[in-house]
């Protein structure tokens, strides 16, 4: 049986898009966990000795770093995904032109390659559009995000067969791809964001190509959100500069009542800084 060689490649410009800090090509890593009592305990620890925030370096820069928050990364029993944010609009931005043109996207109902990530969620809870994943509510979880420069490449070889006719949206022969896309719905003030991670034909993934992926290979900061019996109570970063997408338009009540504890936050507003620092101290 004749193959064909399927290409899918999609980018994010949150810097032209969302937001001047920003970066050209949005990559997002997420991963969800619990949080340890030994890793509740450093952390504690870290807070009171005002150590979680250290200098580091990168090339010829300095700056405020934390290797704890950074091991946060690999707290991720629950869910891990790495992508790009993506929205439905976004699904068909490809400014390098590097897709083949010989598939379109299957956008006809429900997606059950799709899944919405919930915290605060209630017992019956469903989701039309596609799978949900209920985060244990018990004990401490930590969500950690960091953004990375990344262009989603994902390909493989199908058999020409596997083509099919849909007249709204082409009257040729073509391959019809599923995309794998998780929300993760953090509430109403912080919102959700999307990560397109993976793609599919008739139930089988496209491989990704992460040499292809790979842009500047920058990664940026980080940001975790401490969450106990499913709502938020803490916010830490390892920003050095004012938050950018996806928490850069989370409610305005937020930076008040919770603010984030992170470098910015320290040099900018020592008070606040302290304060949370406390707080979040209570709690453990």
């Amino acid at each position: 049986m004749e193959k064909e060689k399927i290409i899918v490649a999609r980018n994010y410009d949150s810097k032209f898009l969302i937001d001047p800090r920003g970066t050209q090509n949005h990559g997002v890593e997420v991963s969800i966990g619990c949080l340890t009592g030994d890793k509740t305990e450093l952390l504690k620890s870290l807070l009171q000795n005002e150590s979680i925030f250290e200098e580091m370096k990168f090339g010829f820069n300095t700056f405020q770093g934390s290797s704890f928050l950074t091991e946060l990364m690999d707290v991720n029993e629950h869910y891990h995904r790495q992508g790009i944010i993506t929205y439905e609009s976004d699904l068909y931005n490809d400014p390098e032109e590097l897709s083949t043109d010989n598939w379109n996207i299957n956008d006809d109902g429900a997606n059950d390659k799709a899944t919405k990530v919930v915290f605060d969620w209630k017992e019956d809870e469903e989701w039309d559009w596609g799978n949900i994943l209920k985060i244990p509510k018990e004990g401490l979880s930590v969500v950690s995000v960091r953004s990375e420069s990344l262009y989603f490449y994902a390909e493989g070889d199908f058999p020409t067969d596997k083509k099919s006719i849909n007249e709204d949206n082409s009257d040729e022969l073509r391959f019809y791809v599923q995309p794998g896309i998780d929300t993760i719905w953090l509430g109403s003030d912080f919102g959700d964001f999307n990560i397109l991670h993976s793609v599919y034909l008739d139930g089988e993934e496209l491989g990704r190509n992460f040499e292809k992926e790979e842009r500047s290979g920058d990664i940026f900061y980080s940001t975790h959100l401490l969450l106990q019996n499913g709502i938020i109570v803490a916010w830490l970063a390892t920003n050095n500069n004012p938050h950018f997408f996806p928490f850069g338009d989370a409610g305005e009540e937020w930076f008040s009542s919770l603010p984030c504890i992170s470098p910015y936050l320290k040099q900018n507003d020592p008070e606040a800084y302290d304060a949370a620092v406390e707080n979040l101290l209570q709690l453990l």
